[in-house]
């Protein structure tokens, strides 16, 4: 389907090596560019809570070259480019989509972002008040709010359950310095990933000029970055999962007093980590459970009793843990209802009464094959197919590999995988709410 290579490139101007993926999509108009860095919020102290993600706002401010935002974003709109950024408890992404052509300028705008950025305290200062008000708006959402209330409870590890966006005594307290120590920290070449996915024909009259290329840009970055790797341990990555780990605290219960008009919910259980040999199996239970339209929780609690607007599973995989489970926005009423009408639908999974039928499995894989070929459409998704899993899991899969794999999986394995993962005694819930008394709400989920 796509030709995928990997290569390490050498700076021209020193011996650094920066880790490069090419993709060659055949009649691609346009190509995207991307940096992926092998750091997240989950790497931050407590004094830097919220770091990752300014950094990823302060890098579009200004740069060497291009000494102001505006000249940034006037470089790529004068081209009709597509540019943003993503960070993640794990991983941080910056990218550019363009028209093949401009290539060279994409490349060019990206690195001096992360090679030379400005990192100016006026313009940290102006950008605190901007990222406090992003963090206003997701207190503000409740359905947004609750995934961070649920992640601060269910982790005890505090880089895991802090949110990505920070803290707002963290924010304001940014200088200058902060930044620059985080960038030669983490942003060193051999803790990034450039991916490149397009018709790559159309990037450069050959391969040697396009490898000179991305050499010229590595001759932008000091020397002084630290050579710093952020993947958990092989030996920790390579054990068989043990749910309920050092990570996961022992509360199992949260609720939030909100005026609101709906109820808003997360409940999971601690699953598997992002390496397990079982991960493919919970992903097709996860959809077969609540990924779509067709699946047990949105047929029994939206379709069947009319208890929610919203109703979806969850599943979140990380280095060392994970977790499973589902969320809905409910009638403030009948919430209760709602929570043991969905954790019926996991918990029958471990009942003959509920067992899954072969037309089920094959639906869910079926979903999946087709959701995953359809997000492959685009440029950006195919980098991002191929970059995180070399950067998080340092393997290259064919999109083959990832559908058979997905296809191998049996009746049998989620069996397996759901009396592993959904144990009684370690269900936990947050909610979010106009309720006067929280008991029966905890009584509905035991």
């Amino acid at each position: 389907m796509f030709q995928v290579s990997y290569q390490e490139i050498l700076s021209l101007k020193s011996s650094r090596k920066l880790p490069v993926i090419f993709i060659d999509i055949k009649t691609s108009p346009s190509v995207t560019t991307m940096f992926l860095a092998n750091t997240g919020s989950r790497y931050e102290q407590v004094s830097e809570e919220g770091l990752a993600h300014f950094f990823e706002h302060m890098v579009f401010k200004g740069t060497k070259r291009f000494p102001l935002a505006k000249n940034i974003s006037e470089t790529l709109d004068s081209v009709g480019a597509d540019f943003n950024a993503f960070t993640s408890k794990e991983y941080t992404g910056y990218y550019v989509r363009s028209a093949a052509a401009n290539f060279a300028l994409a490349l060019d705008v990206l690195s001096d972002m992360l090679f030379a950025p400005k990192l100016r305290q006026t313009d940290i200062d102006r950008e605190k008040g901007v990222i406090v008000e992003e963090l206003k708006m997701y207190k503000d959402n409740p359905s947004s709010h609750i995934a961070d209330v649920f992640e601060k409870m269910i982790f005890a590890d505090q880089a895991l359950a802090h949110p990505i966006i920070g803290r707002e005594e963290t924010i304001n307290s940014f200088k200058t310095a902060d930044f620059q120590r985080f960038l030669q920290k983490f942003y060193g070449p051999e803790n990034l990933l450039l991916v490149v996915a397009g018709d790559l024909q159309n990037l450069a009259k050959g391969q040697g000029e396009l490898l000179e290329m991305i050499q010229q840009t590595l001759g932008k970055m000091q020397d002084d970055r630290f050579d710093q790797r952020n993947p958990f341990p092989k030996a920790l990555a390579d054990q068989p999962a043990e749910i309920g780990q050092k990570t996961l605290s022992l509360e199992k219960f949260k609720l939030v007093e909100r005026p609101t008009e709906q109820a808003h919910l997360i409940m999971a259980w601690p699953a598997l980590h992002a390496n397990h040999e079982d991960r493919y199996a919970l992903q097709v239970l996860s959809a077969l459970v609540g990924g779509n339209m067709s699946s047990r929780l949105f047929s029994k609690v939206r379709e069947e009793l009319g208890l929610a607007y919203y109703v979806h599973s969850d599943l979140d995989l990380f280095h060392d843990t994970g977790i499973f489970g589902c969320s809905a926005g409910v009638d403030l009423s009948r919430a209760e209802e709602a929570i043991k009408v969905s954790k019926a639908v996991f918990t029958d999974l471990l009942s003959k009464k509920a067992k899954i039928k072969p037309q089920e499995l094959l639906r869910a894989k079926e979903y999946l094959r087709g959701k995953t070929l359809l997000s492959l459409e685009g440029n950006n998704s195919v980098a991002q197919f191929f970059g995180l899993r070399k950067l998080l899991r340092d393997e290259i899969l064919s999109v083959e590999t990832v559908l058979e794999r997905l296809s191998a999986v049996t009746i049998a394995d989620l069996e397996r995988v759901a009396q592993a993962v959904i144990r009684e005694d370690e269900l936990r819930l947050a909610i979010i709410g106009n309720f006067k008394s929280a008991e029966k709400l905890r009584l509905a989920m035991s």
